[in-house]
Parts: C-alpha cells; structure tokens; sequence
C-alpha cells in the first residue's frame, strides 16, 4: 500500500523546519521507572497512555534524541539547502530577464535542534542569560546588495496575492498549470513567483513529494499528547510546586514560565535571571527534563510506528534533495 499523503495545504516556507539532530542521547542514572496502566499496551492509534519503563535522571537537552529525529533534516544541512534554493530563485529570475541577488544570511553555528526542547535547563546559561536562549540568531537575512529590483522584478520575485488554494503544492502540478496570468520576458510568471518555484523545486519537485512540514507536524502532535499524559501533568505540578516554594506562585507551566511571569519585554534582565536559575533548579529537582523526553518519546515512537511508509519515503526524499542542493552549489 502506498504511504498516506498529507493533506493538501498551501505551505509558503522558503526553508525546511522541524530539523533535527544527529547526535548520542547522554543519559544519567536511570531512577525508578513509571507504568502506565496494564490495559494500556494498546494498538497504534489507541488513546491509551504508551508504557514508558524505566525513567532517566536527565539535566540535558542539546544532546537528546527523539525518535522522529531521524526522519528530520539535520541543522548542519540548513546552510546548503538555503543556498540551493537561493541559487534555484537566481536562475528563474534569469530566466524573465532579471538579474537577482540574494540578500547575504547571517552565519550561524549549527545549534542542536533540541537545545532549548524544555525551555531553559543549563544553570549557567540561566545564571547568565536568563530565559534569553543564546543560540538564537538575530536575524536570518542581512540587506540586500547588488541590483535593485523594479516592480516588475519584485512581482516576478514574490508573485502576486492570490487564493492559498490557487497555489500549486508542487512543481510538477506547478508545471502542468502553466503558470499565472502575469508575464514577465514573454514567459508566464510562476504563480507565487520565483520564490515560490525554488521552494517547490528543492522540497517539493514530484506529485508524492511529503510535505515538509510531516515530521514537525507529527512531533506537535506529540508534544500536545505528552503534556496531556498525567505523568507529565503530575511532573509539572510538582515543579510548579517547587518554584511556589521559591517565591514564584504564579510559575504553573514550565513551558510558559517567561509569560507567567510577565518577563517576556526583558527575558535576560535580573529579574528573569534571577527566577531563570530558580527555574532550572526546580526542572532538576523534578526531573523534568527526564519525565518529559521519555513521555513525548513514547508518544513519538508510536506515532512512528502509525506512519512508517510516510516516514520512510521523507526520510528518502531528504537524501535526494540534499544531493540536488549539493549539485546545485558546486
């Protein structure tokens, strides 16, 4: 049986999220493990909560390894697939009598994709930068530079507005239509202009081509069902408990602790430092971070197991599309 196709969705991203990391899970001393129920060892697909085993005494994020993280894209790969897509934008804008240039991105180090899964949990990132996260960039693009484009140019760059349902999920629809209505050099201009087709070309060239969105959407949907298990619910409650007894009563979410504590306009000042460190000590005096990566693991793993065929084919296409962009950029 052919895998299931995601719904159709007009996804107007110019780079791939929900990456992934290709790193070893370092785990401490394992502590007394929680079993769900005995009826709970249901089917794929089951409401039941996962048995999870034995819990791991974790402090650590940047190194986890959640189970759909092989089927994702790995940050050290982000540069290169930025720069075959810019590339991909050039050569259509060429093809309308344009000449483009890519705004220059910022260089970034590659940060583990789950560095900051749980929020702050390094005591001396919390006691330095509070709830600000580090690794974060301060923008993707710089300006500009080269040939300004006219409004013309910028049309045939961006496309004009239309109906989300109008836009073709893939190139290969995309080429079958024929285009817009606007030209541009005598030729028709892609619907969603040049920007559009480069995305489509790296990420989505063929009708079967998986949404690139599959795998971040699937660990969302973990994410919601392990906040909901009541072994998860227990943790927080037991965290919120600690951080009341600091002084923070009104610290109920772990994952929504900057805007509970209104530190969300100054998030590395000395007040959120101050209950940053507050926060971390509390997540390692619970084990949050212990609880949580085994929940949203389990969860992960039998949504794994519900959608293998889809999984497998992303896990491909990732491959094919790193080889295109690496031809791309020679």
């Amino acid at each position: 049986m052919p895998p299931a196709r995601p719904p159709r969705r007009s996804v107007q991203l110019c780079r791939a999220l929900g990456l992934g990391v290709a790193a070893l899970l370092a785990a401490g001393a394992c502590g007394g493990g929680e079993e769900a129920p005995a009826n709970s060892a249901a089917a794929p697909g089951s409401a039941a909560p996962p048995r999870l085993g034995a819990v791991p005494v974790l402090s650590g994020t940047a190194r986890l390894v959640f189970p759909l993280d092989a089927y994702d894209g790995r940050p050290s790969d982000q540069p290169l697939l930025e720069r075959a897509q810019d590339e991909l934008a050039v050569r259509c804008m060429a093809r309308y009598g344009f000449t483009y240039v890519p705004p220059e991105r910022n260089a970034r180090a590659p940060r583990p994709a789950n560095a900051r899964v749980f929020g702050v949990v390094d005591p001396r990132e919390a006691a330095v930068y509070g709830y600000r996260d580090p690794g974060a960039a301060a923008g993707d693009r710089r300006a500009p530079v080269g040939v300004e484009l006219s409004e013309e140019g910028r049309l045939t760059l961006y496309g004009e507005r239309v109906d989300p349902a109008e836009m073709p999920m893939s190139q290969e629809e995309a080429e079958r239509e024929g285009g817009s209505g606007r030209k541009a050099g005598g030729r028709a201009v892609p619907v969603g202009g040049c920007n559009r087709e480069s995305f489509l070309k790296l990420y989505a060239p063929t009708a079967d081509s998986v949404d690139i969105m599959f795998v971040f959407n699937l660990k969302a949907r973990a994410k919601a069902q392990s906040e909901a298990d009541a072994r998860v619910v227990r943790n927080d409650a037991e965290w919120a408990a600690c951080m009341k007894a600091a002084g923070y009563e009104d610290a109920a979410d772990p994952m929504r602790a900057v805007q509970q504590l209104g530190l969300q306009d100054d998030p590395s000042g000395p007040a959120a430092i101050a209950a940053a460190k507050a926060d971390v000590a509390c997540k390692q005096k619970v084990n949050l971070v212990g609880v949580r990566y085994t929940v949203q693991s389990a969860y992960q793993k039998r949504l794994v197991a519900e959608h293998a065929a889809t999984l497998e084919l992303a896990g491909k296409q990732q491959e094919d599309r790193l080889k295109r962009a690496a031809a791309l950029t020679r």
